[in-house]
């Protein structure tokens, strides 16, 4: 019987360097792999026909992967022929499989509902530091005339769309970790870079027999900004949710680290 771990978490959130790890550990990601670029030098570790069936819906329902409001997806009986598919050709190949990729965020409820045993890993980060680099990364796209300018400008000339991106995306991760703890695990990306035992919680949370491997292993902190700077609010109404979600995160991935350490005991 086929077993599933889906990495979910926002863009900039450490999933690449998460999924590099799990690649390492055992688990089948895709059969094709999104390229390394200068902003994920190490690989993306996305399965194309995953990001694809995404990125479709999400412009069958008006969006894109700047989706910065809460959805309700609306899937057609195309999409849902597109969904078993991959599920079907993974599950009979692979005991073992799972995949990243930020979208899934929006769509968690859809995955659940054709794999209902599938167990999800939520990484989030400091929307501060989420933010920051969209915004480095998004300039130095649009100075090197790498992809559309609109979708780079989009970040400066609505000067919260990257906060409120990242409510959107981690206030559906919340939701989605408090309404099922039994097979979620949520961890921060700083705790994984202090050193956070993530595979070891892995196995011990969910039986996946992942060989054993250290952050520290794939982990380079040349390529990682950790700089420590006030997060620009102009629309204030903002702050609360904000606030809600990120203390919301940050209390399950506590009680992970809590259940982590009386294991260790």
């Amino acid at each position: 019987m086929s077993r599933q771990l889906i990495l979910a978490g926002f863009h900039r959130s450490g999933t690449s360097l998460v999924a590099q790890l799990l690649h390492g550990a055992g688990l089948f990601l895709g059969y094709e792999l999104l390229e390394a670029n200068p902003s994920n030098p190490y690989g993306h570790f996305e399965d194309v026909e995953v990001v694809e069936f995404h990125r479709k819906l999400l412009l069958d329902n008006g969006e894109s992967w700047q989706v910065d409001r809460t959805i309700l997806p609306v899937v057609g009986e195309e999409r849902w022929r597109e969904l078993a598919k991959i599920v079907d050709r993974r599950n009979a190949e692979h005991a073992l499989w799972g995949f990243k990729d930020p979208r899934v965020c929006m769509f968690l409820a859809l995955w659940e509902y054709l794999l209902p045993d599938a167990k999800v890993l939520i990484v989030y980060r400091h929307f501060s530091e989420a933010v920051r680099s969209l915004h480095t990364r998004h300039a130095g796209d649009y100075f090197s005339g790498k992809g559309a300018a609109a979708q780079h400008l989009r970040f400066f000339r609505e000067p919260d769309h990257a906060l409120r991106m990242w409510l959107s995306h981690n206030r559906a991760l919340l939701l989605f970790a408090e309404a099922n703890p039994d097979s979620t695990l949520v961890v921060s990306s700083r705790a994984l870079q202090e050193g956070f035992p993530l595979i070891r919680a892995l196995n011990e949370k969910f039986a996946l027999d992942l060989a054993e491997r250290s952050i520290s292993e794939v982990y380079d902190a040349s390529v990682t900004d950790r700089t420590q700077a006030p997060q620009l609010i102009f629309d204030r109404t903002l702050i609360p949710e904000v606030d809600r979600v990120w203390s919301g995160l940050e209390r399950l991935a506590e009680e992970e680290q809590r259940a982590v350490a009386r294991d260790l005991w």
